[in-house]
């Protein structure tokens, strides 16, 4: 079970992380496409400082919204593993894709077709999005206790 918790953490910190510097990274770009200067000390600087205030600011906290969110979906991927001989690690990357997809296309309908995630606002981004939520499912499913129903296959 701790180990559960601490692979689910981990897996927790890896999205939010892969979200937050995309996000950033997307807003930095369109700051340079308009002539703005950005260098590395603004880079670096930024991507720090988003790491600490989208995750602690704000209506929606940006590690809240992604822990509902895996939690839900790794809870229906652990459902599904009793029935099926998926390996966890393919069941879970499935799991965690479908949590960041479900957050990319579901936050614009609650909120009048706007993305609030910065990083989701093309289609190269929701892509890049759901990504991260695939390597946080797939880092979950292979750090999970071994000795669960559904051993890898």
């Amino acid at each position: 079970m701790i180990k559960q918790i601490q692979a689910f953490l981990i897996s927790l910190i890896i999205a939010t992380f892969l979200v937050v510097t995309q996000t950033t990274a997307s807003n930095l770009i369109w700051l340079q496409s308009i002539n703005m200067p950005v260098d590395l000390q603004l880079v670096i600087s930024t991507m720090a400082a988003d790491l600490v205030d989208m995750n602690s600011r704000g209506a929606f906290p940006t590690i809240a919204l992604i822990f509902v969110g895996l939690l839900i979906a790794f809870i229906t991927a652990r459902i599904i593993a009793i029935w099926t001989r998926l390996k966890k690690s393919y069941l879970y990357a499935l799991a965690g894709g479908a949590a960041l997809f479900a957050i990319v296309a579901l936050m614009p309908l609650a909120f009048y077709n706007l993305d609030l995630i910065a990083g989701a606002r093309t289609l190269a981004g929701k892509a890049y999005l759901v990504f991260a939520g695939v390597i946080a499912g797939y880092y979950f499913g292979s750090h999970t206790q071994q000795g669960d129903s559904n051993e890898d296959h």
